[in-house]
């Protein structure tokens, strides 16, 4: 009988290892996402801290200055933090419709896959079935002649 052998299988190896390599790239994706998000939450602390300090009385029109650019310079830093964050956000998005759509290609050639397998299973029966038929008919058409 001879062996079942898919004939996308090196088409399928590709989908399983893009498949791969997507998930190593979303997972590093997100850990830049939360360490974004983790920049931007403690960029939300120092400015709250820096406004906190700025009620509690700054003297000298210069040192109120100073607090000023300063507060200004971070809500600059968190709008850049954020604009990265959507950017990273957009970036994961794609990759997961990549992910969807190989995800389904993958499952295609899989289907495809087994119904070839069971496919050549049924016609390896067939001849195995035959086979054992043909002996039979061997061993009755002796039987007949002794």
């Amino acid at each position: 009988m001879k062996k079942f052998k898919f004939s996308l299988q090196k088409l399928l190896d590709i989908k399983n290892s893009s498949l791969e390599l997507l998930k190593l790239e979303m997972s590093k994706l997100n850990g830049t996402i939360e360490g974004v998000k983790g920049e931007i939450e403690n960029l939300e602390k120092e400015i709250s801290m820096a406004q906190n300090k700025m009620d509690e009385g700054i003297e000298g029109v210069e040192r109120i200055l100073e607090w000023m650019r300063y507060v200004q310079s971070l809500y600059h830093l968190r709008k850049e933090k954020i604009s990265e964050l959507v950017k990273l956000e957009k970036r994961l998005d794609e990759l997961r419709e990549r992910y969807k759509t190989l995800y389904q290609e993958r499952k295609a050639l899989e289907r495809l896959k087994e119904l070839q397998k069971n496919s050549h299973d049924l016609e390896a029966q067939r001849e195995e079935q035959k086979i054992m038929d043909d002996i039979a008919l061997e061993r009755s058409m002796r039987n007949k002649k002794s």
